[in-house]
């Protein structure tokens, strides 16, 4: 093929008559790219059909990248319910979605404004309320649960995306934050000197924490023998 003709044939995948496209085949083009540096002209690529063909569908780069990374989360995989502790179950969902979010970054900034932001949210949490109705949770009570995990889940990723950026430059947050703190004098934070261990812990620690306040007060609203929290791996 020459190349007048080669440039001919581009230009008619670029302008020709738009390819119809549904908005769940433009985002999962967008999850196969990756989010992270993705251009509309790099996706328009992708898909086989021109820039102007993808405004028809997202008026912004900003509205199109905030609705990919919600709908990145129906791949989410959910965890087993095998009759575990609610508790436990609880704790699973957290891990899953943390990580999840930690290994993508977008996701944290993304609003679930979108026509599918709480469609998915929607899917995550009825399985969830099943399994709570099982263990005696009422539908608001399991809700207030998944709450609590999901605002446990996005502050232990952000904690964990801040402790990954020491460890790009060979540190740890703890060794950086001692050394600033030493660099201080230590009079004018007699509290935070024997606090400082607390401050420094890992963002497991951090949620397991929170996690433990939460559904120590749940567990004590229903009865239940705090004994019986967390027997899982935590």
């Amino acid at each position: 093929m020459s190349s007048s003709t080669a440039k001919n044939s581009a230009k008619q995948t670029s302008y020709g008559r738009p390819r119809l496209l549904s908005h769940e085949e433009i985002l999962d083009g967008a999850v196969e790219l990756g989010l992270e540096g993705l251009t509309m002209k790099k996706l328009a690529t992708h898909l086989n059909v021109g820039t102007a063909t993808l405004y028809q569908y997202f008026d912004s780069r900003k509205t199109l990248m905030r609705a990919a990374a919600v709908h990145s989360l129906s791949d989410v995989a959910l965890p087993e319910d095998k009759g575990q502790h609610w508790s436990d179950l609880a704790v699973e969902y957290v891990q899953s979605l943390q990580t999840l979010l930690a290994e993508n970054p977008s996701f944290i900034h993304s609003h679930q404004h979108s026509d599918y932001g709480f469609e998915v949210h929607f899917r995550l949490i009825e399985p969830f309320l099943t399994s709570m109705e099982q263990r005696g949770f009422d539908p608001r009570q399991g809700m207030e649960v998944f709450n609590i995990i999901g605002m446990a889940a996005f502050a232990g990723a952000i904690e964990t995306v801040r402790h990954r950026e020491f460890e790009f430059q060979d540190e740890t947050m703890e060794v950086v934050a001692r050394r600033q703190f030493d660099r201080l004098d230590a009079t004018a934070f007699p509290l935070l000197s024997q606090a400082f261990s607390t401050f420094t812990q890992s963002p497991e620690q951090k949620v397991h924490s929170l996690l433990r306040a939460a559904f120590t007060t749940i567990a004590r609203g229903r009865g239940e023998d705090e004994a019986n929290l967390f027997k899982g791996e935590v």
